[in-house]
């Protein structure tokens, strides 16, 4: 009597595990064919219409002021020009205060 319950546990679980690989595999389909569905459809659909240039159209001459934006100014550089340091040619191993003695 025992076995009977044991029994019928294990068919349960076994139930429900190919009911659950059952779905998985459902879900895979169905994923497939809503890929492959929107695969077929992308070549139909048309490029944007590109504009096409004016030969005959005039080029602005200041587009950023058209825009309402001006260039910034040039500008002199914040720190000049560094002349290198004289003392770079001195040894720098000794003191420089004893070198002048």
């Amino acid at each position: 009597m025992a076995e009977h319950p044991r029994r019928q546990e294990g068919l349960q679980r076994v139930q429900i595990g190919l009911t659950g690989l059952a779905g998985v595999v459902l879900l895979v389909g169905l994923a497939n064919i809503v890929i492959e569905k929107a695969r077929l459809d992308d070549p139909a659909i048309p490029p944007p219409a590109v504009p096409t240039l004016d030969l005959n159209a005039v080029a602005p001459k200041e587009p950023l002021a058209e825009l309402g934006v001006q260039p910034a100014p040039e500008q002199q550089p914040i720190v000049p020009d560094l002349q290198p340091d004289p003392n770079l040619r001195n040894p720098m191993d000794r003191d420089p205060q004893a070198s002048e003695r």
